[in-house]
């Protein structure tokens, strides 16, 4: 029987996890060289780590899985091995945990002999907590920027580290710009959080928006993934559950979380049946691009808000649509790809239009070799893609005279 190869289709990786995974390999780079390297988790987060070691120096890894279907396959060269067999070498490896809120298989290893800090490391971005302190920095912001990992995530072939968020933070006005951007965020999160943000920690006098295609599909902003219960929650306590608004929205997202039943794919994981790449990247340009957009979508109604909200307390937006990889994608869709996209970026437009808020359209900035990979359907881009949305965002801000 055919092994099967459960890597994630992986060319990004969120700045924070980076950091983290550096400052891990600075500090334990003997044992990790002394001792069999285990990743615990054959996801995307454990994909990426094994892509990121290999380019540090490491090799030779193996991981496990408490999925036990898993065990036997791999992630592309490196075998899933069982935890079981992992018990037998404690001592002799050194087990990586590569899962997010990995803290039920700490528990695990340490019931199971495993030392912690020793022969196991939990690698913790700490993603929320910084969200949670810049969110509280009180020092006054000309601009809030707010968006998802199209701000924050990186390529994995990068050599410059530097972020689309802290770009623009360097040529905006430095020290004045503030970023929040996290993956995965759904436009009802960005209005609670940016209203919390006026009303009790600064009113910033302008606001760059990110309008990704993705968040207005009819069911992004009930997946578990972009709930993000936990940092809502830790948002709330922050201000000491003075934002009623927020303290509302912290409920909902727990709700949605406990309440969902599944999510759609987007990786080479067994839900896809040895479904190829393209194959892959099809389905997931088709549910993220091609949906027809519906103006009772809660993201849409959340957007009218947000522009509103903005409209009253005298801050001026600016919303913008980020690259899609579109060469790419008419590859795989032709002119149905272009048909659908563009009635969606027009819908988007008339919003603004309604709402006399501008809105910079970079949908067809970037040919597909300065995206994170030329046939990723993510829409994270390398390093002189970032250099090229940080100057087209930054120009238009210019254009409006936001820097004035």
């Amino acid at each position: 029987m055919e092994k099967k190869n459960y890597a994630w289709p992986v060319t990004t990786m969120c700045k924070y996890d980076y950091l983290a995974l550096c400052k891990f390999v600075e500090e334990n780079d003997v044992i990790l060289r002394e001792k069999q390297i285990v990743i615990f988790g054959s996801g995307i987060r454990g994909t990426s780590f094994s892509v990121q070691l290999k380019r540090l120096g490491y090799d030779g890894f193996i991981f496990t899985d408490n999925n036990q279907s898993k065990v036997g396959g791999f992630i592309n060269e490196f075998p899933i091995v069982s935890y079981d067999e992992i018990k037998k070498q404690r001592g002799q490896v050194v087990i990586i945990i590569s899962v997010e809120g990995g803290f039920a298989i700490a528990e695990q290893l340490k019931n199971d002999g495993f030392a912690e800090n020793k022969d196991f490391f939990y690698i913790e971005s700490h993603l929320y907590e910084n969200y949670v302190h810049i969110f509280c920095d009180s020092t006054p912001c000309k601009t809030l920027i707010m968006g998802d990992c199209g701000l924050t995530d990186l390529s994995l072939s990068d050599t410059d580290f530097e972020n689309v968020g802290e770009k623009l933070q360097r040529i905006i006005k430095d020290g004045t710009t503030k970023v929040l951007a996290i993956h995965a965020m759904g436009m009802r999160a960005y209005y609670n959080i940016a209203k919390a943000h006026i009303r009790h920690i600064h009113k910033p006098d302008n606001i760059i928006l990110m309008t990704n295609l993705e968040t207005f599909t009819g069911k992004q902003n009930l997946l578990p993934r972009s709930q993000h219960a936990p940092l809502i929650r830790q948002l709330a306590e922050a201000l000491d559950f003075k934002d009623e608004g927020l303290n509302r929205y912290a409920q909902v997202t727990k709700e949605r979380f406990q309440n969902y039943k599944m999510d759609y794919f987007t990786s080479s994981d067994e839900a896809m049946g040895g479904m190829s790449g393209d194959k892959n990247n099809k389905i997931v340009i088709k549910l993220n691009y091609m949906y027809r957009m519906d103006p009772e979508n809660e993201c849409v109604v959340y957007l009218k808000k947000f522009i509103q909200m903005c409209a009253e307390r005298n801050i001026r937006l600016m919303l913008f649509i980020p690259p899609a990889n579109y060469q790419y994608a008419v590859s795989l869709w032709g002119d149905r790809f272009t048909d659908s996209y563009e009635q969606n970026t027009a819908f988007l437009k008339r919003v603004a239009e309604d709402g006399k808020v501008p809105l910079l359209d970079l949908s067809y900035l970037l040919p597909s070799v300065l995206f994170a990979d030329v046939s990723t359907i993510d829409e994270t881009v390398n390093q002189e893609g970032r250099e090229k949305v940080a100057a087209a965002i930054n120009a238009k801000y210019k254009e409006l005279a936001f820097d004035d």
